[in-house]
């Protein structure tokens, strides 16, 4: 009759270290595919960080070398801005020609009626003290007239020396404004942090797991053969 028993006793013990065994040997291989699925993800977030990275490295080289291209023409000798502000310089000195200019003519017209007036007198036979007041009369207006003649000159020059130099300061802050887009050369970005492998499930757990289902079998063959 122990025969029998023993032997139900082996199956029984043999199933249960089997079915500990293949417990085991499928909790290790779970945990091996879970971490090996997670270090795959981990690779490939870093790689798609790295390609980012370069595209915006490659983006900004390119962003940089044309700000570079437009920041030679806005500001060089010649450029956008000189131009612009030599064009309002050739203006305001025309428009300051003119006035001198008309101012001259002026000043011509003046003499002329000066003479004349004074031809007129002399022709009309008058002498004496009322010519001579008369002269002064008519030299007093005249110098009169050029002294209101030389404030208008004198304005004249102040408000192209204020339109100038409104023409220089915006050509400054233009080209203030141009540098700044290169003031600062492009960097790199900072490099991802490199992706911390996941360790799999070691040799020894497994082991250690199939050793516990041996005892477990051990156990059960105990129990049954008792």
């Amino acid at each position: 009759m122990c025969e029998p028993i023993s032997t139900s006793a082996m199956v029984m013990g043999g199933l249960s270290a089997g079915s500990s065994a293949l417990g085991a040997i499928g909790s290790h291989q779970s945990a091996s595919a879970a971490a090996s699925a997670q270090n795959e993800g981990a690779k490939r977030s870093y790689n798609y960080q790295l390609k980012v990275r370069e595209n915006n490295w490659r983006r900004q080289r390119v962003t940089s070398a044309f700000d570079q291209i437009r920041f030679q023409k806005e500001t060089g000798v010649g450029g956008t801005f000189d131009l612009a502000a030599r064009r309002g310089y050739v203006s305001e000195q025309q428009r300051l020609n003119n006035i001198y200019k008309k101012a001259g003519f002026a000043q011509q017209d003046q003499l002329i009626k000066l003479a004349q007036s004074s031809g007129q007198a002399a022709a009309s036979g008058m002498r004496g003290k009322n010519a001579e007041r008369l002269d002064v009369n008519k030299v007093n207006a005249f110098r009169l007239q050029q002294e209101k003649v030389s404030e208008s000159l004198l304005g004249a020059q102040a408000a192209y020396g204020v339109r100038t130099g409104a023409f220089r300061r915006q050509q400054i802050s233009a080209s203030n404004d141009s540098f700044s887009n290169v003031a600062i050369a492009p960097e790199v970005g900072v490099a991802p942090p490199a992706p911390v492998m996941r360790s799999g499930p070691s040799g020894l757990s497994l082991a250690a797991g199939l050793m516990g289902a041996a005892v477990d079998g051990a156990s059960t063959y105990k129990t049954f053969s008792s």
